[in-house]
């Protein structure tokens, strides 16, 4: 299948049903591969009345136009739909990569049986002792703070692409602890191209609302500003944080002023994922060196897939923008 849509029939007989919510269901379609999505495909099939309006082709269809290397970069960082699926000539879905084994979690109930469930943000933000008391991950300061440092790429990667996330919240964004912590968003039909109108109404959670009532990417750095603060302070109520505060002892005063610029009232003071970026990368030491520009021919790669270009001596994200 290379067509922008697919029919309903061409998917075959569904596979299990992976999920279940207000506006759609989730199925696997053992049956369906695609030339340019590695590995197997899930059908969000939207519940009448929920289906999308206009737009959902132009998230499928920027995809397709992207340059491989930046397109690999999409498909690993989020659940992007790769093709819509139509029935009658009408959107009734969309086909999205299968979300990898590694970003679930499994614990066990008091009767013995197993839960298995995707590892949202909301997980960070419970008291680190309530955590490990009902079986869920409890990952260290450092974790943490390399995983809010992958968030900040995956929105680097969406800004400098020209889109607006609009709808960050607790349980639209998924991580994994394994092979390196990394973060993976889910949700992205409700993704919009900055310009266009959203395919589904970009919403504020509850206890997610930005000041400003338009969402643009600078409330996407407000909205990143509460999660970095939620997810580096656990705890009872951590879910309702909006005070910068908080950080203190847990971030250095750099970290602190980013922070409460983040999640102050002037959209123009709030710090860029790539200024997230490269404050976590230069805090976790995994890069950040000190030699003048006169001495550097090459740029320098951080394990994080940050980059100091040679020339203009500017953090960006390799791969993500055309600048490396």
């Amino acid at each position: 299948m290379t067509e922008m849509a697919v029919p309903r029939v061409a998917l075959g007989t569904l596979g299990p049903l992976l999920g279940s919510g207000g506006q759609a269901k989730v199925y696997a379609v053992p049956s369906v591969r695609l030339p340019d999505v590695a590995g197997p495909l899930v059908f969000k099939h939207y519940r009448p009345g929920q289906e999308p309006p206009a737009g959902l082709h132009a998230l499928v269809l920027r995809r397709l136009r992207m340059d491989l290397p930046t397109r690999d970069r999409l498909d690993v960082r989020t659940a992007w739909p790769v093709r819509t699926v139509q029935d009658g000539g009408a959107v009734c879905g969309v086909l999205m990569p299968l979300i990898p084994d590694d970003y679930f979690h499994t614990r066990y109930l008091p009767s013995g049986a197993a839960d298995r469930s995707l590892c949202e943000f909301q997980h960070l933000f419970v008291d680190p002792e309530r955590a490990r008391r009902l079986g869920m991950p409890v990952p260290g300061r450092k974790a943490r703070l390399a995983l809010c440092r992958d968030f900040a790429g995956v929105m680097h990667l969406l800004h400098t692409n020209n889109f607006v996330i609009g709808d960050i919240n607790a349980k639209n964004a998924v991580f994994r602890l394994n092979a390196g912590p990394s973060v993976r968003l889910v949700d992205c039909d409700a993704i919009r191209i900055r310009g266009d109108a959203a395919v589904l109404a970009q919403l504020n959670a509850p206890d997610w609302d930005p000041p400003e009532r338009t969402l643009s990417q600078s409330t996407d750095l407000y909205k990143f500003g509460l999660l970095v603060l939620r997810t580096l302070c656990p705890g009872n109520g951590a879910s309702l944080y909006r005070d910068p505060d908080h950080v203190r002892g847990v971030l250095d005063g750099r970290g602190y002023r980013l922070l409460a610029d983040a999640i102050g009232a002037s959209p123009r003071r709030r710090p860029t994922a790539r200024d997230w970026g490269l404050y976590f990368t230069e805090l976790l030491g995994a890069g950040a060196p000190t030699t003048r520009a006169a001495r550097i021919s090459a740029p320098v790669v951080t394990t994080s897939g940050w980059v100091r270009d040679p020339t203009t001596r500017q953090w960006v994200q390799a791969g993500s923008d055309g600048q490396t």
